[in-house]
Formats: C-alpha cells, sequence, structure tokens
C-alpha cells in the first residue's frame, strides 16, 4: 500500500548532514527558517577527510558563532614552502589575516552540530531519499507549491511528505543531483593519489605546508592538530594501496631528512575529479557542495566551496519563504555559484598540473617561475588574497549594478587587482564594525551604504524615502574618506550591501534611479512567501 503524503511542519528539507547540509541548516534556523536534516549514514563522519579552512569560510563560521572554537581547534598555516629535487625553492608567506588553518572535518561537523543543536535541530540519521515526485523542470519557482521526498526509514518504513523546497548536500555521488538530472561534467585525473595521517619523530614546522616536488611526484605534507600531519602523493606505480611503509619510503626519497611516521591515524588511496554540475537548481531543488562540484585539493579549497554554497542559498531561501524577496532571486544562486566553482576548478586544476610535472625542460620552467614569484613577492601580496577568499566577485549582469559614468579613482579600483569590485566582498573589518555582517548582524539585512555629496540632506533623504517601505535595508552614512579606503571610491554616492556582504550595486550622486531599480529586483515591499517572480537578479 503507497503510504499517504503528509504535508511537511518545515520549510526546508537538506539532504546529507555533512559540512555543508549542517551549513545550510544552521544558517536557515539561524534566518528564523524550519529545516529538517535527512543523512542515511547511520554515524558522523570519522575520517579527517577535509583540512583546511580558508579566512572566507572563517568569517561564515563567525557569523555563525562558532569562529572563536574553530580556531581554539585548528592550526594556522602562515606558509606554503616549495622545494624540488630536495633543495628549498620558494616559500610563500601568509599575512595573519589570510592564513588558512587545518581542521579535521569531524571536528568541524561537530562545532557545526553543535551549533545546529542549540538553533533548534538536529541530524535524522538512518533516513535515504528515494525519491522525489511533481518537480517542475521549467525552473519557475512559483509554479509549484513543492515537491514530494518519499523518504525510507532505517526500519523500513517509507514516508511520502510535501515539502516547500529542497537541498541536495549528499555528496559527490549525489542522489538529488540524479533526480534533478543534472549532469556531472568534467574530467578524472589519469593517477590516483595516497594519503597517510600520523604522527611523526623528528622536525617538521608545525604552521607550514611543505611541498616537495619531484619528476616521480610531489610530496605534500600538511600539519593537522593534536601533532598529527598529512603525507600526500601521486600514488607510485604498481603500489594500490597507502600505508605507513609506502609513504615513508617517499619521504626518504624526496622530503626531509629524519623525519619517520610512527602512528598512523588515516590512510586511503583516492582518485581526483575536476566535475561541476550543469545545473545547481531545478525549481523548487538545489544542489551544493560535492553534490555540485569535485575537485583537485590542492589548496585545500574543497569544504570551503561548499560552505560558501551554504551560506550564499540559505539568506536567498529565507528572504523569499520569508517574503521579503521575490522568488527569482533564488535562480542567482545558481549561477554565482558555479561561476566561483569555474575559477576554482580552473586554479587547482592549474596547481595539480604543477605537481605532476616532469622532463627536465619542464621542471626547470617550473622552478624558474617559483622563484620569480618568490623574489617578486606576487604570491603573497596578489594570490594569497584570491585563496583566502578575498578576491571572491560575482560578476554584474545588469547596467543598474554599475555607476552611469565612470569618475576619476572609482572605474580604475574596480579593474585592477585588490580593487573592490562590483560583486566583491565588502572588507570583513569595515562590514563587522558598521554590523554590515558579523555575529550581531542581521542575517537577512541589507544595507544602503551611502557617502553624501556635502551637506546635501535632501539627497539623503532621498535614499531613505527610496528605502522606507522595505523592512529588511538599513541607511549607513560613511564618511568619505572611510568610503575611499575601504570601498576605493571617494566620490559621493552609494554601495547597496547584501546579507552576505557582497556589493550588489554601486553608483554616485546622479544614480538613484539605477539604486531604485535594484532595490525593485533584490527587496520587494513586504507580502507573502515565494511571491510571483520578477526579472533575474545577478
Amino acid at each position: 500500500m503507497t503510504p499517504s503524503v503528509q504535508d511537511a511542519d518545515f520549510d526546508v528539507l537538506v539532504v546529507g548532514g555533512g559540512p555543508t547540509g549542517l551549513m545550510a541548516g544552521c544558517q536557515l534556523l539561524r534566518c528564523g527558517v524550519r529545516v529538517r536534516i535527512i543523512d542515511r549514514a547511520l554515524e558522523p563522519l570519522q575520517a579527517p577527510k577535509a583540512l583546511s579552512l580558508w579566512p572566507r569560510a572563517l568569517d561564515i563560521f563567525d557569523d555563525l558563532g562558532v569562529g572563536d572554537e574553530i580556531r581554539k581547534e585548528s592550526v594556522q598555516i602562515n606558509a606554503f614552502s616549495y622545494f624540488s629535487n630536495g633543495r628549498p625553492l620558494a616559500s610563500f608567506g601568509f599575512a595573519p589575516e589570510l592564513a588558512s588553518r587545518t581542521l579535521p572535518q569531524p571536528v568541524t561537523e561537530r562545532v557545526l552540530t553543535e551549533r545546529l543543536h542549540t538553533l533548534g535541530g538536529r541530524v535524522e540519521r538512518g533516513v535515504r531519499l528515494l525519491g522525489l515526485d511533481g518537480i517542475d523542470f521549467s525552473d519557475r519557482i512559483e509554479a509549484t507549491d513543492g515537491v514530494t521526498a518519499i523518504l525510507e526509514h532505517q526500519d523500513g518504513r517509507v514516508e511520502r511528505v510535501r515539502v516547500p523546497f529542497v537541498i541536495g548536500a549528499d555528496g559527490a555521488g549525489s542522489t538529488v543531483r540524479g533526480l534533478i538530472g543534472a549532469a556531472f561534467q568534467g574530467s578524472t585525473y589519469e593517477m590516483a593519489f595516497a594519503l597517510v595521517d600520523a604522527r611523526v619523530a623528528g622536525e617538521l614546522p608545525p604552521d607550514q605546508v611543505l611541498y616537495y616536488q619531484n619528476p616521480d611526484g610531489t610530496l605534500v605534507i600538511v600539519p593537522a592538530p593534536d601533532g598529527v600531519f598529512r603525507f600526500l602523493s601521486v600514488l607510485p606505480r604498481g603500489v594500490r594501496e597507502a600505508n605507513v611503509p609506502m609513504m615513508q619510503a617517499l619521504v626518504d626519497e624526496r622530503g626531509p631528512r629524519g623525519v619517520r611516521l610512527t602512528e598512523p591515524v588515516w590512510q586511503t588511496v583516492f582518485r581526483v575529479h575536476a566535475r561541476c554540475a550543469t545545473d545547481f537548481q531545478r525549481g523548487r531543488v538545489f544542489i551544493m557542495g560535492d553534490a555540485a562540484h569535485v575537485h583537485s585539493p590542492a589548496g585545500g579549497q574543497g569544504m570551503n566551496n561548499g560552505l560558501q554554497d551554504a551560506h550564499n542559498l540559505a539568506w536567498k531561501l529565507a528572504s523569499v519563504i520569508r517574503g521579503a524577496a521575490p522568488a527569482s532571486l533564488l535562480l542567482t544562486y545558481g549561477v554565482e555559484r558555479a561561476e566561483a566553482t569555474r575559477r576554482i576548478v580552473r586554479d587547482t586544476d592549474l596547481q595539480t598540473r604543477a605537481w605532476m610535472v616532469n622532463g627536465r625542460g619542464r621542471v626547470f620552467a617550473r622552478d624558474l617561475m617559483f622563484r620569480f614569484l618568490d623574489r617578486t613577492g606576487l604570491v603573497s601580496r596578489h594570490y594569497a588574497p584570491v585563496m583566502a577568499g578575498r578576491r571572491l566577485a560575482y560578476s554584474p549582469v545588469r547596467d543598474t549594478q554599475r555607476p552611469s559614468r565612470n569618475l576619476p579613482g572609482c572605474g580604475l579600483w574596480h579593474r585592477i587587482p585588490g580593487g573592490l569590485k562590483i560583486g566583491g566582498v565588502v572588507p570583513r573589518r569595515l562590514a563587522v564594525s558598521q554590523q554590515i555582517c558579523g555575529p550581531d548582524a542581521d542575517p537577512l539585512g541589507w544595507t544602503v551604504a551611502v557617502v553624501p555629496p556635502g551637506e546635501d540632506t535632501d539627497w539623503v533623504r532621498q535614499v531613505d524615502r527610496l528605502t522606507s517601505d522595505r523592512p529588511m535595508i538599513r541607511v549607513l552614512s560613511l564618511p568619505p574618506r572611510i568610503a575611499a579606503e575601504a570601498l576605493n571610491c571617494r566620490h559621493p554616492g552609494y554601495y547597496l550591501i547584501r546579507p552576505d556582504g557582497h556589493v550588489a550595486a554601486h553608483g554616485h550622486e546622479r544614480d538613484l534611479g539605477r539604486l531604485a531599480a535594484e532595490l525593485d529586483l533584490a527587496l520587494a515591499p513586504a507580502g507573502p512567501a515565494v511571491p510571483q517572480a520578477a526579472a533575474q537578479l545577478g
């Protein structure tokens, strides 16, 4: 007998209780949205798979109220040091505000799970998603009132529940991705990788990632908490499994002298893929994390990318559910996160191929480039902020997101490395000090940061009138000096800033018509949840 369909007493079903699903659940609960999280596994993950957490992800943890605990449990990485055939080649240091941290994935999940509990949520384990009925393949959010999720419990009971929205955070083999018909396009690297986490005898720097490059492959050594180090290398030919003797032989051949692996913690062999889903959304169903993209572990960006997926979607979904934004806001999730993922896949692919360089001429050219980057400091100045997530920007898609004309000292900054771009993230220090973002900020609050034109109070009143019927937005007046230093424009005007700290639009004194157009797209006046969609928002 087919079980009857029940109406959900929650707003969002999250499939998958890993870091991405937990972050999505926490962020939604923080925004006042009812969430149900299921996971087919009976127990939380034990293997310390993902390690690295970069500053942009740490910002998100800070906003959630668990940043201090993450820092307390983790290890800070202050430099990447490279060797070629055992000889020092280059070292790229990270300023404290750009440094990553390492923390085993189970600890990250524990911190998120504890926060989930304090917010009133939990993970239902031993529950498997079998199917989704009623997916609208036109991608019109307002076309239906939800989908029917078919769930199988550990005791064999099958549940059919009508769900307003579904998030698939169920890993690289995602059931949700298959159900929405999204392809997983990309490639798989030819070689397999061996990984061993172990304690050691001997001296290794506790705050540096070491890259021992060799024509036969690169050995990477990453510090982790509690005196554990991760050893990662291309699996040698003819070897089928990773273990301490195999990795010790690679360390003796390529790595630092006098280091012995003593207590193994975890070991595995894996293949590296570079794949991205063709669609991150289908109607009211979304995918994120490894369900939407996988790529090389080079640079340690994988889990960070998934956490940012969750952060990006959660505030948008909450805004629509609570009737503060048009349903079209949800159409921007896949566009933005696919753009960010393409950049990460490109960068990690370049790093991975640098690990695999062989042949005397190519090794010489690679080493020459590393020495040049070391001497000039280009990596620390320009690429470290990219890895840290400080240069993340979503490309504008409408003219109204930009000023009507570029004034001296404004347009140039939007084009050079380090300048705050439209779509970029407001500098963290300013965002927290002005409660644009941060643990004390409204997680659904928008900000119009204005630089008034001298004593023209009427201009500010015009901005106030534009925002008066939108309760989720506030007007913040900034002194010209602060705007010039932090936002790279000294002219009177405005910055429309989203709840996640990204600049949605920038304009000058005469561009208030453009601001009004952007507000109409982003923040509908208070009304019913999931209202009629407007034009697609970028």
